[in-house]
């Protein structure tokens, strides 16, 4: 099914992939609640995020259509492949900096690195309206990406990881939306998610990961994943898989830009549930914040709900 971009209603694409991203703003906080509080390696933490797809391949039979082993495969390597990178790049931002800024750092480039592959590789142009909308919400998403210390605004480390991650998904998204629209959303999904959890698997061959999975070491060094933290990581894992289904079939549906600067959404309802964490529950998560950060942040809630009402 193939939808022009002027002719997409509201209902069709906004409800489901506002829904993904509500997963996922509760998936990011939890996954730097996992890195840190828990000690798992990001390596790790790819493993247990692409790994466990490799079981969409059971559902080629009732859903898969004829595919091609040629370009569309290389495709589907390179969305499958920069979607399990991006990972990685993304957990390392979180590591070195607070989810509340890496998290709307991602969101906010995405969409703008998206803009540049959908029009060079898709032929995707949007309305006058929507591309300010889009960068409103990158604006919005970007604004709080910027730490306030020592009474200015810097940039560190974690937030080069944060632009990676962000070019890597976005190449992952833009290659997926060129299967979406040569095929059904099944077909498309399965290849992509499929080589993922594939490259997942060969994940094993880093002595890293098999030592963080496996290897027995002294109590004193914490290099094995605590057992306690596996059943919060199969809930993470779980809510991350449902909203990434939302969101790729939101993607299928629309436009991939104007879906994925809905991100900003996300990362607007991540800044208010770290806060709502850090103001009520701070033994579970906590975050500091600054009286320039709070009101930082209310301005860039404040230019994605702009960014929103230009879009739809």
């Amino acid at each position: 099914m193939t939808l022009e971009i002027g002719n997409l209603t509201f209902f069709m694409f906004l409800p489901i992939a506002l829904l993904g991203y509500f997963f996922l703003a509760i998936v990011a906080i939890s996954d730097k609640y996992i890195l840190t509080s828990e000690k798992v390696r990001p390596i790790a933490f790819v493993f247990y995020s692409a790994f466990p797809v490799l079981v969409v391949f059971f559902l080629l039979p009732f859903y898969g259509q004829p595919f091609d082993f040629g370009k569309d495969f290389f495709v589907a390597t390179v969305s499958g492949v920069s979607f399990t990178l991006a990972l990685w790049a993304m957990y390392r931002g979180f590591l070195k900096s607070e989810v509340s800024h890496i998290g709307p750092l991602v969101g906010g480039s995405i969409p703008l690195f998206v803009l540049i592959f959908s029009s060079l590789f898709l032929a995707e142009y949007l309305t006058n309206s929507q591309l300010f909308g889009v960068f409103l919400l990158s604006v919005g998403t970007l604004a709080v990406a910027f730490e306030y210390k020592k009474n200015h605004y810097e940039l560190n480390s974690a937030m080069l990881w944060g632009l990676v991650a962000a070019a890597l998904f976005a190449v992952s998204h833009v290659s997926a939306k060129y299967l979406y629209n040569s095929y059904d959303f099944w077909t498309g999904f399965i290849w992509t998610r499929g080589i993922m959890g594939v490259f997942g698997a060969m994940l094993l061959v880093s002595p890293v990961l098999r030592r963080n999975l496996f290897k027995r070491t002294p109590p004193t060094k914490k290099t094995k994943i605590p057992a306690r933290s596996l059943p919060i990581i199969v809930i993470n894992k779980i809510l991350a898989i449902v909203g990434v289904v939302l969101v790729q079939y939101a993607i299928a549906l629309g436009s991939v830009t104007v879906i994925n600067a809905l991100a900003g959404v996300q990362y607007a309802l991540l800044i208010i549930l770290v806060f709502l964490l850090s103001r009520f529950w701070p033994k579970l998560f906590k975050e500091e914040y600054s009286k320039s950060e709070i009101i930082q942040e209310v301005g860039a809630i404040v230019l994605i709900g702009l960014g929103l009402a230009m879009i739809v």
